[in-house]
């Protein structure tokens, strides 16, 4: 099961794709977290931060190169790397990652792990590319994984690029929820409207659901409920004393210290996700008509 967290920059999205990933590692499942934004937070609030480093990033080039060539495996209609397309669908030849078998996977020298948390970073702007290539590059080895990634039975999460980024690629038609985070504010709401209308228009309107962030009273509640349809809307995270401190001190989350309220939201999360699980051929038949668009 696959679930992006989306929004604007600042909306929450971090905070919360680590706590839903924090979660469901109670469901002992694999759970496998990437983080695609090009702010990179999620080490930092899963206490892994002194385990990351640059070489571990997957969109460094040695590394997206290892990860490319495993995937390719022995299909004959892909000579080289360079046609490995975002959009390209594996095939009888081509290898794919188990997420129940990530520690012998391809993945396993590029994941940062406690227990049945994994985490995968994607990486941000290197010195060299200043000037000449924009974040979408980076993402392209991620559109891959995502295509050859086998996760029926574990958590996929990702912290998204800020923004509508997503439907400059495939990443909007790669997950069966698109969590998007608004704040009961009038630019807030205005991001909503364009991601709504991006996602009638890309075909994946029944992926996308609301989660309300940073509600501190009724009248925020009301706000929300005024411009938000009740079928897309998940429910209201409370504004949270604890996520307050975790802000200034920068430490790691216990979500055993998070609101009971707050806890609650992220069991509906959880049921939604479970809920609107896709088949793997209605995912891979809108990463075809991408491919076709785009090929």
């Amino acid at each position: 099961m696959r679930i992006a967290f989306v929004g604007k920059g600042g909306s929450g999205k971090t905070t919360l794709s680590a706590l839903f990933s924090k979660h469901v590692t109670n469901t002992q499942k694999p759970v496998l977290v990437f983080d695609a934004d090009l702010n990179i937070h999620l080490p930092e609030l899963f206490g892994f931060k002194e385990s990351v480093s640059p070489d571990m990033y997957i969109s460094n080039n040695e590394v997206t190169a290892t990860i490319k060539k495993y995937l390719i495996g022995n299909n004959p209609n892909i000579k080289d790397i360079i046609d490995l397309r975002k959009t390209t669908l594996p095939n009888e030849y081509s290898n794919s990652i188990d997420i129940n078998n990530l520690d012998t996977s391809i993945l396993k020298d590029y994941l940062v792990k406690k227990d049945n948390l994994n985490l995968a970073i994607v990486g941000t702007y290197e010195d060299e590319r200043i000037g000449k290539s924009c974040y979408h590059g980076n993402l392209v080895v991620f559109e891959n994984i995502l295509n050859h990634l086998v996760d029926t039975d574990g958590y996929v999460v990702t912290d998204m690029v800020a923004g509508v980024d997503a439907f400059a690629n495939t990443l909007h038609a790669q997950f069966d929820v698109l969590a998007l985070i608004v704040e009961p504010t009038k630019r807030s709401i205005e991001v909503f409207e364009h991601y709504n209308h991006l996602a009638k228009e890309g075909g994946v309107y029944k992926n996308l659901f609301v989660i309300a962030n940073k509600i501190r009273n009724e009248s925020d509640k009301n706000f929300i409920l005024e411009h938000i349809p009740e079928k897309q809307f998940i429910g209201f995270f409370n504004e949270s004393e604890y996520l307050r401190e975790i802000e200034r001190t920068s430490s790691s989350l216990d979500i055993s210290k998070l609101e009971s309220e707050n806890v609650k939201l992220l069991d509906k999360i959880k049921e939604v996700l479970e809920t609107n699980a896709e088949d793997t051929k209605d995912r891979f038949s809108r990463i075809q008509k991408l491919h076709n668009k785009i090929v």
